[in-house]
């Protein structure tokens, strides 16, 4: 299978780690049309990034306020209270 098949592939079946080696070894593309057809599929990989960035960043500011959340919750347990 060629570079260009072998990085379709690695998108469609979103392969980050196959993704990144392919990015990283980038062979000479000899045609034009490969050319294109490469930078189509590298369009798609960047917004894939990007989602990736967006939904990594909203987990990051769950886990902030769930760890805020969760020293408050520790605190209230461990009052005594007796009737």
């Amino acid at each position: 299978m060629n570079w260009l098949n072998e990085l379709k592939v690695a998108y469609l079946n979103k392969n980050d780690s196959k993704l990144n080696e392919l990015l990283d070894n980038t062979p000479i593309l000899k045609t034009r049309d490969e050319m294109f057809e490469a930078l189509a599929v590298m369009e798609q990989i960047t917004e894939y990034a990007k989602a990736q960035k967006e939904k990594l960043g909203l987990e990051m500011r769950k886990l902030k306020q769930t760890k805020k959340f969760f020293p408050q919750q520790e605190n209230a347990q461990r009052l005594n209270i007796s009737f």
